[in-house]
């Protein structure tokens, strides 16, 4: 598996399609791929894709600011997102790892999430629940993860 940038994916286009169907139906795709081409890194915002056998398999963000609410916490770990056929086979952890890499090389202590339904998920792979917040109407579990120098 490599992951990479998005910008330096020729998959791009469809990772952004993906990403637009699931959470950014409110702006353009159009806008979707063009926040993908410019958060190159290597500091946030970084968006990255996983690619396997000339397909793509999912995708993650190290971003400054994702939860409206809390703008006073940064860096994100954001976007996490693999295809179905692809789930379940170590995609996410594997995307998950690459950016808490890229966090800690940058010199972040701690890096955030937000998540409506994948609290296990995190919490299983180290991540602290820090509390609730509210998402689009919608409760979401608040995540940490301590990054070790």
């Amino acid at each position: 598996m490599l992951i990479r940038p998005a910008a330096l994916s020729p998959h791009l286009p469809e990772v952004a399609a993906w990403l637009h169907a699931e959470w950014w139906q409110g702006e353009p795709v159009a806008a979707t791929e063009a926040y993908l081409r410019a958060a190159t890194g290597p500091a946030a915002p970084c968006a990255l894709i996983a690619e396997d056998g000339g397909r793509p398999l999912g995708t993650a963000t190290l971003d400054l600011e994702d939860l409206p609410s809390r703008r006073d916490l940064s860096p994100w770990l954001a976007s996490v997102l693999v295809a179905p056929a692809h789930r379940r086979q170590g995609v996410a952890t594997a995307l998950v790892q690459d950016v808490l890499r890229r966090a800690r090389q940058q010199g972040h202590r701690r890096i955030w999430l937000f998540t409506p339904d994948q609290a296990p998920f995190y919490a299983a792979r180290g991540w602290a629940a820090a509390g609730t917040e509210t998402y689009r109407a919608r409760a979401v579990t608040l995540m940490s993860f301590a990054l070790a120098p």
